[in-house]
């Protein structure tokens, strides 16, 4: 669109050189697709989980606890990455999602943050009062966050280069 405006306001008789912006499947485009697309399916899947664990709460896999807000919570993660793979804004996503999801399995060790206890069958409250997490989820949230978190501060890659791709002539 771009080059056919440049054309008509031109003329006919410019020479012009048109560039396209390639992208290319650099290691955190790839692995903020990928983290994308997990969550995004676990997202969806979560809400279809008809089977309760010991604690009565859903149970993904029949490991991981999960609720609404859970699902919600996995599925504008899994947007956000996909949307990143496809912006150019994959590595500051792998940065981003690799700090908080460390820090939220870390910080989910701490019981002091779950309220109110024994709201919801005989688990020990819901995480800052909004959804369950249990051991198994701050594991998986702590070693995905450090893996993401790794590949976005430490793989320098380039999401973008340039080529010229033909010259139109009048």
């Amino acid at each position: 669109m771009l080059f056919a405006l440049m054309l008509f306001f031109t003329g006919p008789t410019t020479v012009l050189e048109r560039e396209e912006f390639i992208m290319v499947w650099t290691t955190n485009r790839i692995v903020a697709l990928a983290l994308g697309v997990v969550f995004t399916l676990i997202g969806i899947v979560g809400f279809f989980i008809p089977a309760e664990n010991s604690t009565g709460v859903q149970a993904l896999f029949g490991i991981f606890d999960v609720d609404t807000v859970h699902n919600i919570i996995h599925l504008v993660t899994g947007v956000l990455g996909i949307a990143a793979a496809f912006t150019g804004q994959s590595r500051i996503f792998n940065q981003v999602f690799g700090i908080v999801y460390a820090l939220l399995g870390l910080v989910g060790l701490i019981p002091a943050l779950y309220l109110p206890a024994g709201s919801y069958g005989h688990d020990n409250g819901l995480f800052l009062g909004l959804t369950h997490i249990n051991a198994a989820d701050h594991i998986l949230h702590i070693v995905v966050g450090v893996v993401a978190a790794a590949v976005g501060f430490f793989v320098r890659d380039t999401s973008t280069y340039t080529t010229p791709t033909d010259t139109v002539a009048s």
